[in-house]
């Protein structure tokens, strides 16, 4: 018979295993909620905290790091992930997983070379990458094959490599769920804008989520005299995003809809309020600042792409890799949760929480 293990005790009574591990030990503080659930299970799956040390494989440490976009304020979408693997390693730091965090800047290639070198001189046990550089995240796989260091993806993908999974969206998936979600608040007639705050669009996962987008409005049956246009400004700086998006209005006056295609609609929604602009909006991710515009009327839909559980998750990943030698799945999509003004408190309350709200600035987003 296959004997009860630690995570087997955590899903059973749906808590973490650090949870468990302070049940079994009486050390830290644990609700009496979670406290009588870890002792069903214990009790309902015959658990013997005896064979824990066996089962957990006690006394091997795995180092971990992480390869992620620098968050440029606490408040950021890259703030989220990083997150979640803090909170994950908390849980599992006892059963020898440790992390370190390097990050590289997402305007500069050259940083994410960089980076991902002196990753490789701390010769890591496994690594959680986020690929947003396809060429250079390529080169860097080369040599995590090279020396046999396992990876995980998350928020973004790189197809045919030796990954041990991707955790995080459906890409392509993600951008025909925008495309639904503005054909449904425009008219087949309107203008629509793609704005991308991304330097080098081709070397970005992110022309996947655009392809997804416009491939749902070329399968409409009905299809208008619309046009889809598409924008990239390789900045988050304020007179650079400015200039760019006023030169486009002023030619394209007749823009009905902007499809933002990452976490920074909150841009182009303080710019449609300054300028008067009545313009609908589609954007990803639950930011203080998205959540603040959608509040006041500005962001019509976010999707939520729930960045720290991709973190959270990818660290018990590798647990359950090094610890459990289990194999993994290869991709695990998150659900792409609806996110509008009348549901927005409710996520907030009962889904992943969002951190402490910053000061209301347009510079430096994320």
């Amino acid at each position: 018979m296959k004997k009860t293990t630690i995570q087997d005790l955590a899903d059973y009574a749906n808590v973490s295993i650090g949870t468990v591990d302070r049940v079994i030990h009486k050390r830290g503080k644990v609700s009496a909620v979670k406290q009588k659930k870890v002792e069903e299970a214990i009790k309902n799956l015959n658990f013997n905290p005896n064979l824990l040390a066996r089962t957990l494989a006690l006394g091997q440490q795995f180092n971990i790091c992480s390869l992620l976009p620098r968050a440029s304020n606490p408040n950021s979408y890259w703030s989220l992930p990083k997150r979640g693997i803090e909170e994950a390693i908390v849980d599992y730091r006892d059963f020898g997983i440790a992390c370190h965090s390097i990050e590289y800047n997402l305007f500069d290639e050259s940083s994410f070379v960089e980076s991902a070198d002196a990753l490789l001189a701390m010769n890591p046990n496994g690594v959680i990458l986020a690929p947003l550089f396809e060429k250079e995240s390529l080169l860097f796989i080369k040599k995590l094959d090279a020396k046999k260091i396992p990876y995980i993806f998350i928020d973004a993908i790189i197809p045919n490599q030796n990954n041990l999974s991707y955790i995080g969206p459906d890409l392509n998936g993600s951008g025909h769920v925008a495309g639904k979600l503005m054909s449904s608040i425009l008219n087949s007639s309107d203008d629509i804008l793609i704005l991308n705050f991304v330097k080098g669009l081709e070397n970005s996962h992110i022309n996947i989520i655009e392809k997804g987008f416009r491939e749902f409005f070329h399968s409409l049956k009905e299809t208008g005299k619309g046009k889809i246009n598409t924008i990239t400004v390789p900045s988050i700086e304020e007179v650079d995003i400015t200039r760019e998006l006023t030169k486009y209005y002023i030619k394209n006056p007749g823009t009905k809809g902007v499809f933002v295609t990452n976490s920074r609609a909150h841009i182009i929604a303080k710019y449609h309020t300054m300028h008067e602009l009545s313009i609908k909006v589609v954007g990803f991710d639950m930011l203080q600042e998205n959540i603040r515009e959608m509040k006041n009327g500005n962001i019509d839909f976010l999707i939520s792409q729930r960045p720290i559980s991709q973190g959270t998750m990818a660290v018990k990943a590798l647990f359950e890799y090094f610890v459990h030698k289990k194999s993994l799945v290869k991709i695990q999509h998150l659900p792409l949760d609806i996110i509008i003004k009348e549901n927005i408190d409710y996520y907030i309350k009962f889904q992943e929480p969002v951190v402490v709200d910053q000061p209301n600035t347009m510079k430096n987003p994320d």
